[in-house]
């Protein structure tokens, strides 16, 4: 039963899978399970029954190619980011975001220079009342990008 792509909410497995897949295009199995083998031991069988659940919900599509299935990811990255989001800010924020950002600020927020960082964003949407989508997913495309690196 596939759902629609603004209800699909990940599991902490299920994300991981995604994460591999949205890096690569397109992965096997196999190639999933290299990937995420060398972070934590996981059985074969595991990310097998994991990406069949994201294919019923709907996250991903597979087709055969020689004897292997390649999954692609039909939820973007960008979509599950909105949804997971969505979800958190539901269930423990009554839907109420900036009770999430002040719970952010007051107990995630640890040095000067994430809040120099905050603020910057905060002056650059400043004056709007709804800045672009694309904007805020650029800024925090270029913060993941930072805080990985």
């Amino acid at each position: 039963m596939k759902k629609d792509l603004k209800s699909i909410i990940l599991t902490r497995q299920e994300l991981q899978i995604m994460k591999v897949v949205w890096n690569l295009g397109s992965a096997t199995v196999k190639e999933v399970c290299a990937s995420i083998c060398q972070i934590k031991p996981t059985a074969y069988t595991t990310i097998l029954t994991l990406m069949g659940i994201l294919e019923e919900k709907g996250a991903l599509v597979h087709e055969r190619v020689g004897r292997a299935y390649v999954y692609k990811p039909l939820l973007s990255k960008r979509q599950a980011t909105k949804n997971q989001v969505s979800d958190v800010i539901a269930r423990f924020f009554d839907n109420d975001p900036e009770k999430m950002i002040a719970y952010l600020l007051e107990s995630e927020v640890k040095n000067t220079d994430q809040i120099n960082n905050i603020r910057t964003m905060l002056l650059r949407w400043e004056g709007r009342v709804l800045a672009p989508e694309e904007d805020i997913w650029q800024a925090f495309s270029q913060y993941e990008a930072r805080v990985e690196s």
